[in-house]
């Protein structure tokens, strides 16, 4: 209870000084939070398209109805494949059409229907990797298929996207949490500096190194659970005022369940990076420092 008294007081004394410190633990914490909430909607998105991963398989033209049906069940009982559909050439015709504005007009003009009819193979989600994919595709092949398109230079590229995205988020993440060590490594250090006399005197009384420094670790863990605090509340508004109405400008392409608020999991982790940041940053100034040389 002394160190947390004592802790309350230096923040007291120097209040402006605390005030700077909570507030540049929050700028990096909402810097951090801004960039978690991009990326975690940005992975929901990234999850739908994902989903559309599938091996279309075009058929020969004289496939009968009976083998075709025999066709699909067996494609269905591969352990990585969650569905098989059937779409016929007319189908295929209209869903071509509606995919380009104006080219209804152009392929009415036809006498004949180029496009074939296929069965469109989707993957589980955890046979998606391109690798593995081209693995699958090729135990696909059948006689019956003309041709198999599997788009592989957009699966290439999905999953280098993905892999860099969460690349980037651990190196930004890192840096950021380095930078609010450091601020509040530096602010205790004044704090330090600024109550030397009090330190000296309780070396010269025989008070121990924990009795000493213990309000300094309390001070900087107040100082990053309040930069939390504040980020938080940031983040929230953030949320509520510019993601939402980016939501209501792109609300086509992203979907409707899109661009929600940080999980309950990122809160908490973002409310103990602050109390870590100030007890580490706290921890990293008075371990430098010997009580009775202060």
């Amino acid at each position: 209870m002394r160190a947390l008294r004592r802790a309350l007081a230096g923040l007291r004394e120097q209040p402006l000084l605390a005030m700077a410190t909570s507030s540049a633990v929050a700028v990096v914490l909402t810097l951090t939070g801004t960039f978690v909430l991009v990326v975690s909607n940005l992975s929901g998105v990234l999850d739908q398209w994902g989903k559309d991963v599938q091996i279309s398989c075009y058929l020969q033209p004289d496939v009968d109805d009976e083998r075709l049906f025999a066709l699909k069940a067996e494609l269905e009982a591969m352990p990585e494949v969650v569905g098989v559909q059937y779409v016929s050439s007319d189908e295929a015709l209209e869903l071509f059409a509606d995919a380009i504005e104006g080219m209804d007009r152009l392929l009415a003009d036809l006498d004949d229907n180029p496009l074939p009819a296929s069965l469109e193979v989707r993957l589980d989600s955890a046979h998606q990797r391109p690798e593995q994919v081209e693995d699958i595709a090729r135990r696909l092949r059948r006689p019956e298929f003309a041709d198999l398109d599997w788009s592989r230079e957009w699966v290439e590229r999905f999953h280098t996207f993905v892999a860099l995205l969460r690349l980037s988020s651990l190196v930004l993440g890192t840096l950021l949490v380095a930078a609010g060590v450091f601020i509040v490594n530096n602010t205790v250090r004044l704090a330090v500096h600024a109550r030397r006399e009090e330190l000296s005197i309780i070396a010269l009384i025989g008070g121990t190194r924990w009795f000493a420094w213990a309000p300094f670790l309390i001070e900087g863990t107040i100082l990053g659970c309040a930069g939390s605090a504040i980020a938080l509340a940031l983040l929230w508004l953030l949320h509520r005022w510019a993601f939402l109405e980016l939501q209501a400008s792109l609300g086509l392409l992203l979907g409707p369940e899109l661009l929600a608020f940080l999980p309950l999991p990122s809160v908490a982790a973002l409310a103990l990076a602050g109390g870590a940041m100030g007890l580490l940053g706290a921890a990293a100034s008075v371990l430098r420092v010997d009580p009775e040389a202060v």
